[in-house]
């Protein structure tokens, strides 16, 4: 069973009021991290093809917008 199987499970036991804050908690992580993971993406092509000099400058970027 993996670690978010089983957290599923033991948050199954909670109040429903507490469950479903935990479940937007965990959907807005997941939608940032997924956010995150693609303007990384983005950003390395653009390294890549040379469209960017500073890759500081980028990261700076996402670490301002994302919170990283």
């Amino acid at each position: 069973m993996s670690k978010l199987e089983l957290a599923v499970q033991e948050a199954e036991k909670l109040p429903e009021e507490l469950r479903e804050k935990l479940g937007d908690d965990l959907l807005h992580y997941i939608h940032k991290y997924l956010a995150l993971r693609d303007e990384i993406e983005i950003g390395l092509r653009e390294l890549d093809a040379g469209e960017v000099e500073d890759g500081e400058t980028v990261l700076a970027d996402l670490k301002a917008r994302y919170g990283a």
